[in-house]
């Protein structure tokens, strides 16, 4: 037969682990709220650093292109 220390210790325990249950549900949601926003961060981030590499690649190929055109020009000339 349980005494009354034996219930009160019980309903500690059991209200110690709902307090623990309702702790973790927060840190999870803040957590996946926070995830989410990362993400979107992240997201822009890597939308902008694409198109910096972009516009670097095509100013690349375009000055490599000019340099081209510039040799084939001179080498032209040099054998008329």
């Amino acid at each position: 037969m349980l005494s009354w220390k034996d219930f009160h210790v019980q309903e500690q325990v059991r209200n110690d682990r709902l307090a623990e249950a309702k702790q973790a549900r927060l840190v999870k949601s803040v957590s996946s709220e926070r995830g989410s926003s990362l993400k979107k961060v992240s997201s822009h981030l890597r939308g902008l650093v694409g198109s910096r590499l972009v516009s670097w690649g095509d100013n690349l190929q375009n000055r490599r292109a000019d340099m081209s055109l510039v040799s084939r020009s001179q080498s032209s000339q040099s054998n008329l």
